[in-house]
């Protein structure tokens, strides 16, 4: 899948590269760029753009963010210097170079979206308290805060100049990929599911576990006798944190999103109707279908708005894409540690 560089860039301005120190150029210049230096923190360069210094810990960190980004298996997680050493090396250029277009371009950005931004990342943590912490444990200050925002906000002006030869799309577009990519839009079953949980101790008997299973089927029964509502029920006695306030609602689940036991009893119960007590591996859940839907087929008037957006910012992203690899060629990108000498540190 490929993803669109300025969210890697957005992401490198936002988070601090704590305990990067750049090499310094030695007598030889850009010919032994990691030279042994009197420092001894001092940082490798892997590679240069236009001169500007791309160290290994910079490497190192934007493989942490990919990272982050992918849904490796162990083995993959344990391999992932090398897979992805690359296209870190590779945006942390377009990075490079895209910091110099800003820098060329003399952007200014007003001190009210500054704060607005900064407001907008307060709101994200609990308590201002919370958010000074964050900023104070990644080794910031406030100033240095609002300046790597001010940086962001200028970076994405960039990647909006970037993108303003994007493609326009047409009705035909849409229709065209719709068409396409039927096997794309195919609806599985699924259903909007409500549940109540009760949790097994990790060291329960087997006759605590039965005293469990006992509560949630007279917590059923209670149900089904009109004595309290399953929403009530869910709020009164659910253990499920994230739910029980929503009166159990779970959202819209597919067949194959859920435990098979759980699927089968679901899939085949009339809307409305309370489950008998299932156990999973952390305690007991009753479970109740509000709607059912079959497994169909989007439409392409269903379809039409989120495809629309989707081929909108793959346009985007083509521009972008197209924008980078033309500073690309007008740049001098000098390369200083392959992949296998990479390897070897890593």
């Amino acid at each position: 899948m490929i993803r669109s560089v300025s969210i890697f860039i957005i992401l490198l301005l936002l988070t601090p590269v704590t305990g990067v120190i750049v090499a310094e150029e030695t007598a030889q210049g850009a010919e032994a760029p990691n030279a042994a230096s009197s420092d001894p923190a001092a940082d490798l360069v892997v590679v240069r753009a236009s001169g500007d210094p791309i160290t290994e810990k910079q490497v190192l960190n934007m493989i942490n963010e990919m990272a982050r980004q992918e849904n490796f298996t162990f083995e993959q997680s344990r391999r992932r210097n090398s897979l992805l050493f690359d296209r870190a090396v590779e945006s942390l250029i377009s990075v490079s170079l895209m910091s110099a277009r800003m820098s060329e371009m003399n952007i200014a950005v007003d001190d009210a979206d500054v704060d607005a931004q900064l407001i907008q990342a307060a709101q994200r943590f609990p308590s201002l308290e919370a958010f000074q912490k964050a900023i104070t444990d990644q080794g910031l200050t406030e100033t240095e805060l609002r300046n790597n925002i001010r940086k962001s906000i200028i970076m994405q002006k960039v990647v909006d100049e970037a993108s303003k030869n994007a493609a326009t799309i047409t009705e035909a577009d849409i229709e065209k990929f719709y068409n396409d990519n039927l096997d794309q839009f195919a609806l599985p079953e699924r259903a909007r599911m409500t549940h109540i949980f009760l949790t097994i101790p990790p060291d329960a008997t087997a006759a605590q576990k039965e005293e469990i299973r006992k509560k949630l089927e007279g917590i059923r029964v209670e149900i089904e006798a009109d004595i309290i509502t399953f929403q009530d029920a869910a709020a009164k006695y659910s253990q499920d944190e994230n739910t029980a306030s929503n009166g159990g609602d779970m959202g819209i689940v597919t067949r194959n999103s859920i435990p098979k036991p759980f699927a089968d009893m679901l899939f085949n119960t009339k809307p409305g109707t309370v489950s008998p007590a299932l156990e999973s591996r952390s305690g007991f859940h009753i479970i109740r279908a509000l709607e059912l839907k079959p497994a169909e087929q989007a439409s392409l008037q269903d379809s039409r708005s989120a495809l629309r957006q989707l081929l909108e910012e793959n346009a985007k992203q083509s521009a972008r894409q197209k924008y980078i690899e033309e500073l690309k060629r007008e740049a001098v990108i000098e390369y200083f540690m392959t992949l296998e000498e990479f390897d070897k540190r890593h």
